[in-house]
């Protein structure tokens, strides 16, 4: 089966540092069967964080909604966007 890559530009609320949010997301999407490939972390200012992940998952209907929907129920985020998705093989 064919693997995507997604990456989303999260915003964290500053009640958690950046490791440990990162850590739920992994945790969150790895459930799921879903890996967390990487990050940058982009400072924005006043203590917002910006965070670009980079997940791959299975080539499924609705698998970037359902990643989404893990990213925002994470504790510590604030939003989730969707910037771009790459089949990957």
């Amino acid at each position: 089966m064919a693997r995507i890559l997604a990456v989303y530009r999260v915003l964290l609320d500053g009640s958690l540092g950046v490791e440990e949010a990162l850590g739920k997301m992994r945790a969150g999407l790895e459930e799921k069967g879903f890996r967390l490939e990487g990050h940058e972390v982009n400072p924005i200012g006043f203590g917002i964080v910006a965070v670009t992940v980079k997940v791959t998952a299975p080539e499924m209907d609705g698998v970037t909604d359902e990643i989404s929907n893990i990213l925002e129920a994470t504790e510590g985020v604030s939003s989730v966007e969707l910037d771009m998705v790459s089949r990957v093989g």
